[in-house]
């Protein structure tokens, strides 16, 4: 220890080294393990709406079990930094929506949304932004991104379809 006191190189070298690496650990989400955003379970849930941008109808899901998969499903989704790590144009139009709006039964509501830049990704492994909408003011700070599968919203999206 007293090393690193009498050479202070030493010292300033490791701070710089922490610094770089909390920096690319904020980046690239190492570390972030899963995003857990949504905080309550099925139970909770009076209803859950379901939308993508480019469609004209959004889909209401009613049954627990499909709540909580969807809940579940959001939960799992692995944080992976932000969207610094594209670049600065990453964002900056063409973005799909997926929105979860959740109704939940105290009369508050839960709005969620993923936003995908990149349409060629499989639906199975799919790197998304993602925020809870809170209100008219936008965040000027990079989003947060998050991977993992959009299977069961598809699936979802498609059970609770309205019929023609």
């Amino acid at each position: 220890m007293n090393r690193f006191i009498k050479n202070p190189k030493w010292l300033i070298r490791g701070a710089l080294l922490a610094v770089v690496l909390a920096f690319f650990a904020w980046i690239y989400g190492w570390g972030g393990g899963d995003i857990q955003v949504m905080n309550f379970t099925a139970e909770d849930v009076e209803r859950f709406t379901l939308s993508q941008s480019g469609y004209t109808y959004a889909v209401d899901v009613t049954e627990k079990e499909d709540i909580q998969a969807v809940i579940d499903m959001v939960n799992r989704f692995h944080h992976t930094g932000n969207e610094l790590k594209h670049g600065f144009l990453f964002g900056t139009g063409g973005t799909c929506l997926y929105g979860f709006h959740v109704y939940l039964k105290n009369g508050e509501e839960f709005p969620f949304f993923f936003g995908s830049n990149n349409g060629e990704q499989p639906v199975s492994d799919m790197e998304v932004s993602y925020w809870v909408y809170q209100g008219p003011e936008i965040s000027r700070a990079p989003s947060k991104l998050c991977r993992g599968s959009m299977e069961l919203f598809f699936e979802m999206y498609e059970k609770y379809r309205p019929v023609k």
